[in-house]
């Protein structure tokens, strides 16, 4: 979840390069910042099913910046084209389920 983490830092992390980690990543059928999207967005939806099931107060704003992102404005962009609905549509959706 942190920030500003880069497909070299990753790699490096990792013990292998950016290069072979790129290509993993396209014989996956997606790339580095698509991957990070993604398990970013799973994070958000667990740490919100987490807070929800403790009956915890949710601030979506906070809960995207704990999962990595500077701006909300991105996290709902990317939220929304991962989950095909906006934030708050999902958020609707799960109170009722």
């Amino acid at each position: 979840m942190q920030p500003d983490l880069t497909l070299t830092q990753l790699a490096q992390t990792i013990g292998t390069n950016r290069t072979y980690l790129g290509a993993y990543f396209s014989s996956q059928g997606t790339n580095y910042y698509a991957y990070i999207h993604d398990l970013r967005i799973r994070y958000f939806v667990a740490r919100y099913r987490e807070l929800a099931t403790a009956h915890e107060p949710i601030v979506a704003q906070k809960l995207a910046q704990e999962s990595g992102y500077h701006s909300y404005s991105t996290f709902s962009a990317a939220f929304k084209q991962r989950m095909h609905k906006s934030v708050a549509a999902w958020m609707h959706e799960e109170v009722l389920t």
